[in-house]
């Protein structure tokens, strides 16, 4: 056998620092790292949402109790799947619009973060014997992303199950107008971007996806909103709060107020009214954001008002776009 070379102190040395230069550079797999890559393939940056709040429910009678408050249809969501859904009083006004993620031992709401509070307390009185406990979710958090080429369908189609997968604790959902939402802990999230957070608010307004918050709560029913178009009300799921209202406005088309995308040069706030001509009261204001030279909102009005001039706190509203159509037969 030919004897190995006996190398020199100088070129052993060499060796020994090429091989750490390799080691320093080697990224051991990062699965939090991966995710975010991922999202940035066919997302633009993402930002944590404080817009949001979360709540986690669990117990064994968590699906069920679910089913019987919410809009959607809870009980045939698999573990790994979420779904928008409504919450709504007895005369079926809108308490909050939720997007619901069900997991293999609870299952988390997503709402606004000034509403959850109210919205624990109301699920709370209607646990009675059921085996399900409500608690918040103060170190977790909600981010957003925007998809890098924005789209805005014409007429939405119903999605009664969203996407959702899960990387390292961190669940993305995707929401019908292809943006998407990020939970987890806030310490995994991405920090506040408020560019970011304006685009993807605008990206909501313009797709007429609207979130309703403290400021709006109960104003109006699910139809208003157009929750039955991207899938957040079931009507063949059962009873629920403000059920019965909800499907005669359904089958009856007694609703007479709608979603419309406004744009004026005033500052807006979620819940201001509109008004006409003749000062009258003619909606409200859901969701804004303010641009660099006007505001962009979502509104709900009545559908007689959609050829009127509209004010709100003494400034012009122009109407970019009505989310309905209709046949004008009255006020309501």
């Amino acid at each position: 056998m030919t004897p190995l070379p006996a190398f020199s102190l100088k070129l052993r040395t060499r060796i020994w620092a090429e091989l750490l230069s390799c080691l320093l550079k080697f990224q051991p797999y990062n699965k939090t790292q991966q995710i975010n890559q991922e999202v940035a393939m066919t997302h633009t940056a993402s930002t944590l949402m404080p817009f949001f709040g979360l709540i986690r429910v669990s117990g064994e009678d968590r699906a069920s109790f679910l089913h019987n408050q919410l809009s959607n249809d809870i009980n045939h969501l698999s573990a790994g799947q979420a779904c928008l859904a409504t919450y709504n009083t007895a005369k079926g006004r809108v308490i909050a619009n939720i997007v619901v993620l069900k997991r293999d031992e609870d299952i988390i709401l997503i709402a606004a973060a000034d509403l959850c509070e109210t919205l624990q307390k109301k699920l709370q009185i209607y646990i009675m014997r059921s085996k399900v406990k409500l608690q918040s979710m103060d170190e977790w958090g909600v981010a957003v992303s925007i998809p890098a080429i924005t789209t805005v369908q014409a007429e939405p189609v119903p999605q009664y199950v969203l996407s959702a997968t899960q990387i390292n604790q961190i669940w993305q959902i995707t929401l019908p107008d292809n943006t998407t939402i990020q939970i987890g802990k806030i310490n995994q999230l991405p920090p506040l971007n408020t560019e970011t957070a304006k685009a993807w608010q605008v990206q909501q307004i313009n797709s007429g996806i609207p979130w309703i918050s403290a400021a709006t709560t109960e104003t109006c029913v699910a139809q208003m909103l157009n929750q039955q178009l991207i899938g957040a009300v079931h009507f063949k799921k059962g009873c629920y709060p403000g059920q019965e209202i909800i499907a005669r406005a359904q089958y009856r088309g007694q609703v007479k107020r709608g979603l419309a995308l406004l744009e004026t040069t005033a500052i807006l706030t979620a819940g201001d009214t509109i008004t006409d001509s003749n000062n009258e009261e003619v909606g409200l204001i859901i969701n804004q954001v303010q641009q660099e030279t006007a505001t962009l909102a979502l509104a709900v009005i009545k559908h007689s008002a959609a050829e009127t001039q509209l004010q709100c706190n003494n400034h012009p509203l122009t109407i970019k776009k009505c989310f309905f159509t209709t046949v004008i037969t009255g006020n309501t």
